[in-house]
């Protein structure tokens, strides 16, 4: 199985957690189909409108387990009783009443933050050539 396959069955996963309420297991769902995303990007992507569809799709995932990791932080539980929050939200927007992904930067991890430059920094490279 393919690194991009791989991505995509995690993500999947990752979103049925979500939706189900199991944020520490929806979390480290995330994080994983990201670096299978990267993986994908670096090795297997063939052209840039491919790559760049990949990396729209990273930031998503990417913003969402942010979310669920400052969900977390701030006390909030691994597993919601019942899930009243609605669908997931491959995007993460308003779920669990946070104040917006762009305010999350400075709150994330060391290795969250290290795989959003890495993508950011690869699409400026995209864009460089374009």
């Amino acid at each position: 199985m393919g690194s991009l396959q791989k991505a995509i069955d995690l993500v999947t996963k990752a979103t049925e957690e979500d939706k189900n309420g199991n944020y520490a297991e929806a979390l480290r769902l995330y994080q994983h189909g990201v670096d299978y995303f990267l993986h994908a990007i670096k090795y297997e992507a063939q052209g840039e409108k491919s790559k760049e569809s990949i990396r729209a799709k990273c930031l998503s995932y990417l913003d969402r387990a942010e979310q669920i990791k400052k969900h977390l932080e701030n006390g909030g539980p691994k597993k919601a009783k019942a899930s009243a929050e609605g669908g997931s939200s491959k995007k993460g927007k308003g779920k669990k009443g946070e104040e917006g992904s762009s305010e999350s930067e400075d709150d994330e991890s060391p290795d969250d933050k290290k795989l959003r430059e890495q993508i950011e920094g690869d699409g400026e490279r995209v864009r460089e050539r374009g």
